[in-house]
């Protein structure tokens, strides 16, 4: 499955009238099939050229070393 996203601005203005913060919106089939729900918290990991997003109730989150 591949749908086309827009990143959301979302949160307040700084004092320069820019944003600093986005959102994306999922849906909830999106979500099922990457094992998730509606409400579920989320551990989010920023690499080089990726956002990993998982679910935050595994037992274990890897580290980078």
């Amino acid at each position: 499955m591949v749908r086309k996203k827009r990143l959301s601005p979302s949160g307040p203005k700084d004092d320069s009238g820019e944003y600093h913060n986005v959102h994306v919106n999922l849906h909830e089939d999106e979500l099922a099939a990457a094992g998730m729900a509606i409400g579920d918290e989320v551990f989010v990991r920023v690499r080089e050229d990726e956002i990993i997003v998982r679910n935050a109730g595994q037992d274990e989150v890897e580290h980078d070393s």
